[in-house]
């Protein structure tokens, strides 16, 4: 099994790279990007596979800048919804009058939720979430990856009725069980752990570290507060392991931007 390593990037994106391969998920920004490329991806190989997943098209899960990177990388894929698909025909058809950024649309796969691809580097199944688009695990390397996309328990428990969060609650059980039909542990898990949503906040990911055996936890999704105070909790909120996790999970808090793990058992 070879090794990882993890590398945060902002918010919902991660870079997961292997010897062989890279996998970079839901980029939004990289507030300190000076050059045409994300400082992480400044000093990567042009030359190795790179697969670049958009798990749908809210603003801070997908930016079009993402389609430039085919200029550096010689082998790049676009791992795609099926939302972002059809708000980037004019990328990827040749006939489209556009002047900027084109790729190959050999290069963009587009899945649904409950679709399956793969190739000589990697296997993907595709799950839904319950606000739009997938949720990815990749197998890679003899690992699994697991991001979540925006799949989570949102059940806004100070907010909602009490019918309203036992929905919320029974549309996330349902998307678990049917990921829970074909894998029963993943290698790396990103998934959002956002204590804007109240009193509870942790509910989705207790839940999935419950059901699935989840060796190396990665909170992610806070760095949308609203005011100064609310930001300035979000990170500490989601390093509240003990409320949610597993101590036979190893959790990280990814608290600066280029933060790296090396994932080696």
């Amino acid at each position: 099994m070879v090794p990882i390593k993890t590398i945060y990037i902002y918010h919902d994106c991660f870079m997961v790279q292997t010897p062989d391969v890279t996998l970079i998920f839901d980029f939004w920004k990289d507030p300190y990007q000076r050059d045409a490329l994300p400082n992480p991806l400044l000093d990567m190989d042009c030359d190795k596979p790179v697969y670049v997943f958009v798990s749908h098209g809210h603003k801070d899960h997908f930016n079009p800048q993402i389609f430039s990177w085919a200029r550096y990388f010689k082998d790049i894929h676009y791992v795609v919804s099926r939302d972002v698909r059809k708000r980037i025909n004019h990328l990827v058809s040749p006939t489209a009058k556009y002047n900027g950024d084109k790729v190959d649309e050999s290069q963009v796969i587009t899945l649904t939720d409950n679709d399956r691809y793969a190739d000589r580097n990697i296997n993907v199944a595709t799950f839904p979430s319950t606000d739009i688009g997938n949720s990815y695990a990749v197998t890679v390397g003899g690992r699994t990856v697991f991001h979540a996309g925006d799949l989570n328990a949102w059940i806004w428990k100070d907010e909602s009725t009490e019918e309203e969060v036992n929905a919320a609650l029974d549309a996330y059980t349902r998307i678990i069980d049917k990921i829970a039909g074909t894998f029963s542990e993943f290698d790396l898990c990103f998934f959002p752990v956002d204590s804007r949503i109240g009193t509870d906040y942790f509910t989705g990911a207790k839940i999935f570290l419950e059901r699935f055996r989840v060796k190396n936890f990665f909170p992610m999704h806070f760095e949308l507060g609203e005011e100064s105070a609310e930001i300035a909790r979000l990170h500490p909120d989601a390093a509240k392991f003990d409320l949610y996790s597993s101590p036979t999970c190893r959790h990280y808090i990814m608290s600066a931007p280029y933060s790296a793990y090396f994932i080696l058992t």
